[in-house]
């Protein structure tokens, strides 16, 4: 599985979650974290649960999100990319192709290539989602 940032230039997903399986920091698209669980067949009953947690490097705060998303439609097994869209949105999308190429079934939201870690503090702390820290490995 890939986490995908699609945030502001001041915010960054720093670790998330797929039904309690740590994908660590999202990114461009480009890093691939051992594993999902995503059934053989797509229905459209098929969902995850996805846990995340963001640094506002600005303001020197951290905030934790929970929900329940839908997968998109696939009609064969391929990796499973989480896009963290900019209106706060979720995606889920299960392709052989990465984000950037032109059959990428998924959203079409510019990823930003930024580094907020060399422009701005590391945020302390402030809140901290311990239901994340006791993942499934």
């Amino acid at each position: 599985m890939t986490g995908v940032d699609h945030l502001a230039d001041h915010l960054s997903v720093q670790d998330f979650w797929v039904d309690g399986r740590h994908g660590f920091q999202a990114g461009k698209g480009g890093r691939v974290v051992c594993c999902a669980r995503i059934p053989l067949k797509w229905t459209a009953a098929t969902s995850i649960e996805v846990r995340w947690e963001v640094a506002n490097w600005r303001e020197g705060t951290w905030r934790c999100f929970r929900r329940r998303v839908s997968l998109e439609r696939y009609d064969e097994l391929g990796r499973l990319y989480v896009h963290f869209l900019p209106d706060g949105g979720v995606r889920a999308t299960v392709s052989n192709y990465a984000p950037g190429s032109n059959v990428y079934p998924g959203p079409r939201t510019p990823i930003p290539r930024k580094e907020p870690w060399n422009r701005y503090p590391r945020p302390p702390i402030t809140e901290d989602c311990p239901e994340n820290k006791h993942s499934t490995p």
